[in-house]
């Protein structure tokens, strides 16, 4: 068991750089491959940066504050340029950068957030911040097993970004050779989505149906749905079954245009259309016909408070077609590689559900750290 905790402020442990965040309007960014952060992670991504190395970002305002939906605790490493909306921070003691963004993730800071309408945390509350620690030597090996289970995460992660980008430029290669196109909902089935009844509870309790919000088109790949619904709710609502592998397209609101594909079975809302093939291979290829048509879609888009798109004008974007047995060679390179991501993606989801479970342990001393390092050795 951990011993020896100590109460000490959070501005003892780091060095503040906030002096050196530079906020740059949208409209003045020169695009580049640096990433752009702001209260809650990548907002843009710009040509030059500020800093270069490992810090810690943590939130200075907005709602997430307190919802804590995302981190307000961040690792950042390499070359990025902040905002002003979050602090940037590093620990006096290398690997505090690390275990400091463990520890505020299980740390209420709601205390130390001034504003009513929009919470703020201001420098000098988040120096103030009390924090209970162990010793550096503790610290550092809870840093270091949880980090292992990160960087395994931070490893997946680019291995699904490399293998989405080759095959994006596999079908870019195809479909530029083709002439040939059709209207989607002349090759494609398409769905629109529902919403159970809200205030039926008995609908959204113990439910064993997959089921979608708009939000989900935000990720590139779905691998766990927004909730479960009940059979009844299914058969009450208008929303629809998709099969894995189907690509899922936002029509409305803050997520308008959005695309991800399903690796699970699942329904969704009246904000998502579905679209597949009548076959895997056709399916795959309908997944970057729509991304890469999907600018010309939302040309069409109306409405001035919300902007949206219809099933009707999904129905009729024109996408790029080859012939069937074109379309068989493609998937025979293609397919390998999305099951590559697909694999990386769900072991994310295994790996980040092990951290999780160790993170609250370990910092409350319930689990000793070689027991968390076996754990993790048989995982990452």
């Amino acid at each position: 068991m951990i011993v020896e905790l100590q109460s000490v402020s959070l501005g003892e442990l780091v060095d503040n750089f906030d002096s050196r965040r530079r906020p740059v309007k949208s409209s003045e960014r020169t695009a580049g491959p640096y990433p752009y952060y702001g209260a809650s992670g990548v907002v843009d991504h710009v040509a030059d940066f500020i800093f270069d190395g490992e810090y810690l970002l943590v939130s200075e305002d907005g709602e997430n504050l307190r919802s804590r939906a995302q981190p307000i605790a961040f690792v950042v490493d390499g070359k990025f340029w902040p905002n002003n909306h979050a602090h940037v921070l590093r620990g006096r003691e290398r690997f505090d950068t690390r275990f400091l963004s463990y520890l505020l993730a299980t740390t209420d800071i709601t205390g130390y957030l001034t504003g009513s309408a929009q919470p703020k945390l201001t420098r000098g509350s988040m120096d103030s911040i009390m924090l209970s620690v162990p010793p550096p030597r503790d610290r550092q090996a809870i840093a270091e097993v949880l980090g292992a289970l990160d960087d395994k995460i931070a490893a997946n992660t680019k291995l699904a970004s490399k293998v989405d980008s080759l095959s994006t430029l596999i079908f870019e290669a195809k479909s530029a050779e083709t002439e040939g196109d059709a209207s989607l909902g002349d090759v494609a089935t398409l769905v629109l989505g529902g919403t159970p009844s809200r205030s039926r509870g008995d609908y959204w309790a113990e439910g064993t149906i997959a089921w979608l919000a708009s939000g989900k088109a935000n990720e590139s790949r779905v691998f766990a749905p927004t909730a479960f619904i009940t059979e009844e709710a299914y058969r009450a609502s208008a929303t629809k079954m998709m099969p894995r592998g189907a690509t899922v397209l936002a029509i409305t609101g803050a997520t308008l245009g959005q695309i991800a594909r399903l690796e699970i079975e699942a329904c969704g809302n009246q904000s998502l259309v579905g679209i597949w093939g009548d076959g895997p291979e056709l399916t795959d290829w309908l997944h970057f016909a729509v991304r890469s048509r999907v600018g010309v879609l939302l040309q069409g888009a109306t409405g001035a408070a919300q902007q949206h798109v219809n099933k009707n004008d999904v129905a009729a974007l024109r996408v790029p077609l080859i012939p069937r047995r074109e379309l068989l060679a493609w998937a025979a390179q293609v397919s390998p590689l999305l099951a590559v991501a697909s694999m990386a993606g769900e072991e994310n989801r295994s790996l980040a559900a092990t951290r999780d479970t160790l993170l609250p342990q370990l910092m409350s001393g319930k689990l000793r750290v070689k027991e968390a390092e076996r754990i993790v050795s048989e995982v990452a």
